[in-house]
């Protein structure tokens, strides 16, 4: 299989920023080739990344730089016996690949801490570049991306809002991963941000328990 660099070899800084200095023991969910959990490691020496890939080649990549990987499908019914609760659990483009992300991330609560975070990576349906393609030449599925055809499920920031809320979470930070045109930001910036739902690829977001 040809593992697509996006998903399985990116360090994901701009999720990496959202991982709070105090957290310690880390579970990535979908953790690829393990290069964010190697990032994380490396920015606190005494940090424990434990990783879920279903990817066989990357899961055995993964386990060579973390701390202890399980290769499994995190959409199975069957959840990993851990032994262990989080400070930080995270969710790098993962629940739009599921049937059911909520009930997912709700059982994932039980390894949360109660004073842990839950950050997540989701993909915005509502960028200007879903609509110009509907408008020109509908649906087509992609290898990647937005239409990336593994997709199950479609977000927006209002149904991400909500299923954060769903799920007994209460949401501290939203950043938006701007990518857009020139022609697309200037626009935007007329209209004093009031577009920024459209100029936004995805939102990278922290949550806690209520």
């Amino acid at each position: 299989m040809v593992l697509s660099s996006g998903y399985y070899k990116n360090q994901r800084r701009e999720v990496a920023a959202l991982v709070e200095q105090s957290a310690v023991t880390i579970l990535d969910v979908g953790c690829g080739y393990g290069f964010l959990g190697s990032l994380l490691k490396k920015q606190r020496s005494d940090r424990i990344v434990i990783g879920i890939e279903k990817n066989p080649e990357a899961a055995k990549h993964a386990s060579e730089i973390l701390d202890h990987v399980v290769n499994m499908d995190v959409g199975s019914a069957e959840f990993p016996d851990l032994k262990l609760k989080f400070d930080c659990i995270i969710f790098a483009d993962i629940l739009e690949h599921l049937q059911d992300p909520l009930s997912t991330l709700t059982k994932f609560l039980e390894y949360l801490r109660d004073d842990g975070k839950i950050v997540c990576s989701i993909p915005n349906m509502r960028h200007y570049t879903v609509l110009l393609r509907l408008l020109r030449s509908g649906w087509e599925y992609d290898d990647y991306g937005l239409f990336d055809r593994t997709h199950l499920r479609f977000f927006s920031l209002r149904s991400i809002t909500q299923l954060f809320l769903d799920a007994g979470l209460s949401i501290e930070v939203i950043n938006p991963k701007v990518v857009a045109s020139k022609k697309m930001l200037i626009l935007n910036h007329l209209f004093f941000n009031k577009l920024y739902e459209f100029v936004a690829m995805q939102y990278i977001v922290r949550a806690k328990k209520q």
